[in-house]
């Protein structure tokens, strides 16, 4: 699986404007492994946009982002801007799909990783820049 990891929400809502309609796409595969993404990921980060007053107006959870056919058939933001809890690919297929949006990657994509026996994520290959 890829690992992710969150983006400090402060530096996610210095990209924003208060008028801005917000989209959300969060991946169902990885990023919900993670806990960074999934429902949970997904509500998390729209009740933090509702409690500091931006308006969060659509939102998409399915698996896996990363393909960019299903990102195709799922994905129809009414947003002017899209927030993207998935790894680098998956926030690649939406910057590249809504060319006329702007994109914000909400994570992280910190490399490759598995479970061990007691069910904790390591890392096998570190991603770096």
């Amino acid at each position: 699986m890829i690992v992710t990891e969150k983006k400090p929400f402060g530096m996610i809502k210095a990209k924003l404007k208060k008028s801005d309609k917000i989209s959300i796409v969060s991946c169902n595969m990885c990023a919900r492994l993670c806990e960074t993404g999934g429902k949970e990921g997904l509500e998390e980060i729209k009740e933090k946009l509702k409690e500091d007053g931006y308006n969060p107006v659509d939102e998409f959870l399915f698996s896996p982002v990363c393909d960019r056919t299903m990102v195709k058939k799922v994905v129809k933001p009414k947003g002017n801007v899209i927030l993207v809890l998935a790894c680098d690919a998956g926030f690649v297929n939406i910057k590249s799909e809504f060319k006329n949006k702007t994109a914000i990657q909400v994570l992280d994509t910190v490399g490759l990783g598995a479970f061990d026996e007691n069910k904790n994520i390591f890392l096998i290959k570190e991603f770096k820049e």
